[in-house]
């Protein structure tokens, strides 16, 4: 796979439109847009007091939010997917020159590589790898066999791995919880789905595909129905808007003319009481003026 592909793939599908960086926990919206966890649960809290539900960022349909919040939305597995098989090419690309560096330290050069966790690791790094408990099970084999593995399993785009679990990064998603309805690692049966019904992910997967499939045939119709109801809605708002605007314009008039009439009326009156004004004040003055006469005499 060439770096622009990577790279285009990477900037497309793998970047949250929020934060414009890699998903960090990615969840999937009812709308199919798909954003960080940490994101969304910022973007929730700036919504105001209204917290069961929230306009989607992207293209503002709204969302419900259940007792468990921006937790509780499906993690995005395809992403989670494509991002490991992303990652695996571009460690591939990058080791080609024969020369690998360790994983962790990113400093050291790698000796060794660890099957599950599909990351190439110095001396020191493995011995600490096989001291923790999460990861002392791990099978770490050569460096040439492991990079032989890498290239293999990344031989095309279509990545056959199970992806990680999210709660427990060292196991993959081998298993698919029917009470939940999404995948769960080996950890998340004794934890947190004890007493649930679950069978091996690859036993229900083709299951679970033609449900959805069958789900999306039948929603088609009532999708090209809702498209038509939404564009005319969008032809009545267009419509509404220039009435509005049509109106307005002619209350405008409306007004003008009526400031033009009364302003003219109230010049009137003003021109009429300033004459009548005018005579009064003359009236007075000629008697003020005849007083004076007769006193002079």
């Amino acid at each position: 796979m060439g770096d622009a592909i990577l790279s285009q793939i990477s900037g497309d599908f793998l970047e949250c439109t929020i934060c414009l960086e890699t998903f960090k926990n990615p969840k999937v919206l009812p709308c199919l847009h798909t954003f960080c966890k940490g994101c969304l649960e910022k973007f929730v809290e700036k919504q105001g007091e209204v917290k069961d539900k929230f306009p989607c960022p992207t293209c503002r349909t709204e969302t419900l939010l259940a007792g468990g919040g921006v937790a509780g939305l499906k993690n995005n597995f395809f992403v989670l997917s494509l991002r490991d098989t992303v990652q695996a090419h571009k460690r591939v690309d990058s080791v080609e020159d024969g020369k690998v560096f360790c994983d962790l330290c990113e400093e050291e050069v790698a000796t060794c590589g660890c099957v599950v966790c599909e990351e190439f690791m110095c001396d020191e790094c493995a011995r600490a790898h096989s001291r923790f408990k999460r990861t002392r099970d791990h099978e770490v084999i050569g460096v040439a066999e492991l990079k032989e593995q890498l290239i293999t399993k990344t031989s095309s785009v279509k990545s056959t791995s199970l992806p990680m679990c999210p709660k427990h990064r060292d196991q993959k998603l081998k298993f698919y919880c029917e009470t939940c309805q999404h995948p769960i690692c080996r950890d998340c049966t004794v934890l947190q789905h004890k007493d649930h019904k679950y069978d091996y992910l690859t036993d229900v997967v083709s299951d679970v595909r033609a449900k959805v499939k069958g789900r999306l045939e039948a929603a088609m119709p009532k999708i090209a129905e809702y498209r038509d109801v939404l564009s005319v809605a969008a032809k009545k708002q267009a419509d509404l808007d220039n009435r509005n605007e049509k109106t307005a314009d002619d209350i405008d008039a409306a007004a003008e003319e009526e400031i033009k009439f009364l302003t003219g009326l109230v010049r009137c009156k003003q021109t009429e009481l300033k004459e009548k004004l005018s005579a009064v004040t003359a009236a007075r003055s000629k008697q003020l003026s005849a007083t004076a006469d007769s006193v002079e005499t």
